[in-house]
């Protein structure tokens, strides 16, 4: 009698805190419910990438529909051949003006070669030879020419030519177009004479024999001279041989 009132108590304290058969049956930590996974979202088709221009190559110098038509199209080189051309007036007839002004726009844009072409135009008067067709006279005379075909020229080497660099050198040494700078023409040529420019070692091996603009140094002159004459230059040959003949062989 004394041990059912308990129970009937216990009883009574979980009906009144809804600790039913609900909670008899339900795990105080059931998991939550498994949720379904979302639905993917189609992934986008990889857009096609665009197909590189084809391949142009440059214009040749006796093309001249095809140099005419590639530098209307903005292809620079093709520009400066086409200048060249118009210089050289043997595939097209002559025109000194027109040919300036290409090269010039050309080496605006950036193409040592046009540069290179146009101070060596300068250099040659060719533009002063033709009077008022060509572009000297608007340079003023020789003078002017020589100021243009160094500008020129330099800026040739600042794009990379080896040539404009051995022209501007030899501009310095002799002042041409500016005040005789041998120690400027003597960075010159070593500039290109390390590229493996056989000419611009023997200026510079020249400068090292006389002291002029460098330090005299006859040993280094007759290893620059040495070192033309393996480039393939038998005037570095000559200079190098205490003798005068030759040295084999150009290894």
């Amino acid at each position: 009698m004394h041990v059912r009132e308990p129970a009937q108590a216990l009883l009574a304290a979980l009906f009144l805190c809804g600790c039913g058969s609900a909670a008899a049956t339900t795990p105080r930590h059931a998991a939550a419910p498994v949720q379904p996974a979302p639905v993917a979202a189609p992934r986008a088709a990889p857009t096609a990438e665009a197909a590189p221009p084809p391949l142009r190559l440059p214009c040749e110098e006796s093309d001249l529909v095809g140099c005419t038509n590639g530098c209307a199209e903005h292809q620079i080189e093709d520009c400066v051949t086409l200048a060249s051309m118009y210089l050289g007036g043997t595939v097209v007839s002559r025109d000194v003006e027109r040919a300036m002004g290409l090269f010039k726009e050309a080496c605006a844009e950036g193409s040592a070669r046009a540069c290179l072409r146009l101070g060596d135009a300068y250099h040659d008067r060719l533009a002063r030879a033709d009077g008022a067709e060509g572009a000297g006279g608007a340079e003023g005379g020789a003078g002017g020419a020589d100021e243009a075909a160094l500008y020129f020229h330099v800026r040739a080497c600042h794009g990379g030519a080896n040539l404009g660099c051995l022209a501007a050198g030899r501009a310095y040494l002799r002042g041409q177009g500016a005040s005789a700078d041998p120690g400027r023409a003597a960075a010159l040529f070593r500039r290109v004479c390390d590229r493996g420019n056989a000419p611009a070692c023997v200026e510079l091996g020249h400068l090292h024999a006389q002291g002029e603009g460098v330090e005299r140094d006859g040993g280094k002159a007759v290893e620059l001279f040495t070192k033309a004459c393996k480039l393939g230059l038998d005037e570095g040959c000559l200079l190098a041989s205490q003798s005068g003949d030759v040295l084999p062989p150009r290894d």
